[in-house]
């Protein structure tokens, strides 16, 4: 019964997967936004009871294996965005759009900065990615984000609207 009441929840989270899977230019997929994660806060602001912990530990076991990740990285990351979306999911909820993004430009700029380090060689040469041109290219990824977040937030907020019931 409860997966038939989450049903239009996962099919959301199945779309942003599919969407985040396309094949881009690698310079394209560095930036673009990551649909999956802004699916994640958003479901975690609009419907917290509904997508815990646990569906969220199993997204980023999923998303790890798909892209080959270090297992548990993305797990992690989405683990500690999805439990701060709902412990203060009041709080973000009555900002403005634009605090909205603001907040979410911030995120990701820090989860760009996380992804980056390479687990598997942590010498001292591992954290050069904090050069400029890194720098920037942070900037421009949680920019489309932010972005990304104006109409994903619509996008699903319509979508819950009219196909989720409460």
């Amino acid at each position: 019964m409860l997966f038939i009441k989450n049903l239009y929840i996962y099919l959301s989270f199945l779309i942003a997967l599919f969407i985040d899977l396309l094949p881009f230019l690698p310079l394209i997929k560095e930036i673009k936004p990551s649909f999956i994660l802004l699916t994640l806060i958003y479901w975690n602001l609009a419907l917290p009871n509904r997508v815990g912990l646990g569906l969220t530990f199993s997204i980023g076991i999923l998303v790890d294996i798909i892209e080959g990740a270090l297992l548990g990285s993305h797990v992690l990351i989405y683990v500690v965005i999805s439990f701060l979306c709902q412990r203060y999911f009041y709080r973000f909820r009555v900002l403005r759009m634009w605090q909205q993004c603001f907040m979410i430009f911030i995120v990701f700029f820090f989860l760009k900065q996380y992804l980056s380090i390479n687990f598997f060689n942590l010498v001292s040469s591992s954290f050069i990615y904090f050069d400029q041109k890194y720098i920037f290219s942070s900037i421009i990824y949680a920019t489309f984000n932010s972005i990304g977040w104006f109409f994903i937030y619509f996008l699903l907020r319509f979508y819950r609207r009219r196909w989720v019931k409460n």
